[in-house]
């Protein structure tokens, strides 16, 4: 609740500031519009119908190859971590890879797989993977040596210990990577649709930025904002089921 109303006010602070430079005259109107204008343009297209369509294709894109992205990438951590020769290995293709930005992966994508689901999930996954495969290695190395020996001395295996000792304590700085990650996987996606898309808020924003409709785009552009927000509230979410005796621990130590 007290997460949800921190919102509330820095929404309103933005538009308070946002309005403000409106009525200063700081830039032209053209292309700063108010307030009043960017609500009614997204009332407009909400009405329509077209605004509907769109959200619902954008965000379910960036919702599965986070998802898919998220799996993949604490798979191969566990498998760095299960074994050592995989993980040096692995660790020079993710040094190569990790710092394509979408923009670059989308011209040549398109040649090879067409434009459609596979487009957007190559490209979503590709540059979202990385977070959580990151983060889910650097937390199974972390795990403390105590722990890691008095589960050998109980007569663990190697996979029992992975089971019962390093993914439970890895999965709080793992889920900090999926949170870092669905921030990637909407721009990915919003850059997707920007370049090869033929639905979605990306193109819809390519769209209306070339027949200069400003309020639209601005207005656009605030709901990817708030298509954020809900990523991060969702992982959240799936955050404090899995790790919550974390959180709830935490709490109790501050």
């Amino acid at each position: 609740m007290k997460s949800l109303l921190r919102t509330f006010v820095s929404v309103a602070i933005l538009l308070g500031v946002w309005q403000l430079v409106y009525i200063v005259g700081i830039v032209p109107e053209k292309y700063f519009p108010s307030v009043l204008s960017l609500l009614a343009a997204f009332w407009q297209m909400l009405m329509s119908g077209e605004l509907a369509k769109g959200e619902l294709m954008t965000f379910s894109r960036a919702a599965l190859g986070l998802s898919a992205a998220s799996l993949l990438g604490v798979t191969l951590a566990i498998l760095a971590d299960l074994y050592p020769v995989f993980g040096r290995g692995f660790r020079y293709i993710s040094d190569v890879l990790q710092p394509i930005p979408p923009a670059a992966v989308v011209p040549m994508a398109v040649f090879s797989l067409g434009l459609g689901i596979k487009l957007y999930a190559f490209v979503i996954i590709l540059v979202t993977v990385w977070p959580a495969y990151m983060n889910g290695v650097a937390a199974l190395s972390s795990v403390s040596p105590v722990q890691l020996a008095a589960g050998r001395s109980l007569g663990c295996s190697r996979l029992e210990l992975l089971r019962h000792i390093k993914l439970p304590a890895a999965m709080p700085e793992i889920f900090t990577g999926i949170r870092y990650a669905a921030t990637i996987a909407l721009i990915a996606v919003i850059v997707s649709e920007m370049l090869a898309g033929r639905d979605g808020l990306g193109f819809m924003i390519f769209k209306k930025a070339f027949a200069n409709r400003t309020p639209e785009v601005f207005a656009l552009m605030f709901v990817v904002a708030i298509n954020g927000v809900a990523l991060n509230a969702l992982v959240n979410g799936l955050r404090w089921l899995v790790t919550g005796w974390h959180i709830r621990m935490m709490e109790r130590t501050e």
